[in-house]
Parts: structure tokens; sequence; C-alpha cells
């Protein structure tokens, strides 16, 4: 199954989440790359206090976060390299929401990382030159959003950042199998 933006975003409006779909998988994200892995109700409690929801998840968003997990472990780990960051289409929403996604997702997967409690001592190289690339892309927004390039440059944007996803969850990730999945 691949999670529509879309759809995730209008169970995002009915239960009154404050973070985007986009920021929530950076996070999550961010956690599996890092190393760590999460129970099922270990993600709920996690996905919930993220999203900073005041009331019991519902059903159906309950079932899609995890979705949320399955796809984003199996998207990291698998061989095809066929993760994708979960953002805004670009006929359904202009390029300063695809940014703002962009830069929620970033700041996600570094919140992700950092939470995951699996980093210790010194990171490697390349780890942390794609977690400054990261950092940098938090913070992105668009100065004319009229400029006839911005939208290549934000799709090459978009794809180092999948591409800094692999590299941590590879880098992080090489002691042993991938990973316990969510039962």
């Amino acid at each position: 199954m691949t999670i529509d933006f879309n759809t995730a975003a209008d169970l995002w409006v009915e239960a009154g989440c404050f973070q985007t779909p986009s920021a929530l998988q950076g996070w999550l994200t961010g956690f599996l790359a890092a190393g760590g892995r999460l129970t099922e109700d270990a993600w709920m409690v996690e996905a919930q206090q993220y999203l900073e929801l005041e009331n019991d998840l519902a059903d159906n968003l309950k079932d899609l976060l995890k979705d949320f997990y399955e796809e984003v472990l199996t998207g990291l780990s698998g061989e095809a390299m066929d993760f994708a960051i979960l953002l805004p289409a670009d006929e359904d929403a202009d390029i300063d929401e695809q940014v703002e996604c962009l830069a929620q997702w970033s700041k996600g997967f570094l919140d992700g990382f950092g939470a995951s409690g699996r980093v210790q001592g010194k990171v490697p190289e390349d780890v942390m030159e794609v977690l400054q690339d990261l950092d940098a892309f938090s913070n992105a927004q668009l100065d004319d959003p009229a400029d006839p390039d911005n939208e290549m440059i934000y799709l090459e944007l978009a794809e180092h950042a999948r591409i800094a996803a692999l590299t941590v969850f590879y880098a992080m990730n090489q002691q042993g199998p991938a990973a316990k999945t969510l039962h």
C-alpha cells in the first residue's frame, strides 16, 4: 500500500493533528534510520504525542499509522530502494506548500533521529553530512514564489532528502538484520 498525502491529510484534519503527515513520516523515518524500532503500542503513543493529539486515536487513524510504520520500514530496508517521502503532489499543492512540507519532513527526520536514543559516540561522516543537509532543508522557503526554477529545485531537494534518509538508514543499521517490524 502506498499512502496518499491527501488521504492522510484528511484524517489529520478530522483528528485535529498539529503536525502534517510529512512531519510525522519524517519523524518516523529518522527514528527508524537511526536504528530505533517500536512496538505497535509504542508507535501509537509516539505518533499521538508528535501529532499533539489531545484525544485518543480514532480507528481509521490507527490503521493509517500502522501502514505508515510498515511502509516506511519496508521502503528503507528493501533492496528496491523505493522509499518515498510523503509530500503533496504537484496537482494538489502549490510550490510554497510543497516546500513547507519538505521542510517539515526534514525537521521531523532530525527530531526522530534524536528521539531514537540510538546515537552514541561519533556519527559517521557521511551521516553527519546528510544530517546537516536536512537541517538546512528544515529551514527551506522560497525567495520568489514566481521563479520558474522553483519546481526543479524543489524536486532536486526532495530527491536529495530521500537519498539522505536511505544513506542514514544503511549507515546506522548495518549490525544484524534490518529490524523487528510491527505486529
